[in-house]
């Protein structure tokens, strides 16, 4: 038996703290792979010594011992995933209908989870905001240079770095007269929680792009944008989610310009006027 369905079969024999580690366990598991006993205690709200007697209440002798059969559970759940997305690919002549059929699903799920009116508060902090703090790397990243694209054809003043680093430590600037927007599916990406912190603890409304769950980026957000849990948090690649957090960045443009009253054959216009070649200057 699997660690994943140790933990769920033995559910009912658990104590309050109990039920709460296995939570914990399913629903982040590659915090519980990466973080110490002590970080991973603090986050949930428990003891070291709880964690370790859960372990061994599972038959293992320590932490370490549970997360080298989580770790082997972990990649049996990402492979499964990743073998249900390829699965479309069994048939060649239905691959781009079946598929179409899958990215449909996630908007749609995507639009059922997120109400109309945490949107359109989400789109008038960007239209009033002096500036936009954005953060997401790797594949979330993808979803931030799709929103800084279109806001900036707004004249939106956005500031974002690919060096995750430097990102943190700009978000310093971030003030109550600003919005940070964080992307992150898991919404456990230590940079990007780290940078939401930092412009939200200044003060700065923080609005977060991220899985349904509990998780670090979603606890201190204001205005929580969710993606249908489509994926693993641990998966091989990403595929359907970045269609999630694609229709929320579109929702988000169109409802700022709207916002904004923004004049589509005047955009056009001036987006014509300084993109053309210097030769026509």
């Amino acid at each position: 038996m699997e660690c994943f369905e140790t933990i769920q079969v033995n559910m009912p024999t658990y104590s309050r703290s109990q039920r709460t580690i296995a939570q914990y366990i399913i629903d982040h598991p590659s915090r519980a792979l990466s973080l110490s006993i002590h970080d991973m205690a603090a986050e949930i709200g428990t003891s070291a010594s709880s964690i370790t007697r859960f372990c061994r209440k599972l038959g293992y002798d320590s932490l370490r011992d549970m997360r080298v059969s989580l770790a082997a559970s972990s990649d049996h759940r990402a492979a499964e995933d990743f073998q249900e997305a390829m699965s479309i690919v069994g048939s060649p002549e239905r691959l781009a209908s079946d598929y179409l059929q899958h990215i449909t699903d996630v908007c749609s799920k995507t639009l059922e989870v997120n109400s109309m009116e945490t949107l359109q508060e989400a789109a008038r902090l960007i239209a009033q905001a002096e500036s936009v703090y954005l953060f997401g790397i790797g594949a979330s990243a993808l979803a931030v240079s799709n929103l800084l694209g279109k806001l900036v054809k707004l004249k939106a003043r956005c500031i974002y770095s690919a060096d995750s680093d430097m990102n943190v430590q700009m978000a310093d600037s971030a003030g109550a007269n600003d919005v940070a927007i964080a992307f992150s599916y898991s919404g456990f990406t230590t940079d990007v929680v780290k940078g939401a912190r930092n412009a939200h603890d200044n003060g700065c409304p923080l609005i977060t792009v991220t899985h349904q769950g509990d998780s670090p980026l979603q606890s201190i957000s204001d205005y929580a944008l969710l993606c249908p849990a489509v994926e693993q948090l641990t998966r091989v690649t990403t595929l359907f989610s970045n269609y999630a957090q694609a229709i929320i960045v579109d929702i988000l443009f169109l409802l700022v310009a709207r916002q904004l009253d923004i004049n589509p054959r005047e955009l056009l216009q001036e987006y014509r006027s300084i993109m053309q070649s210097p030769d026509a200057l």
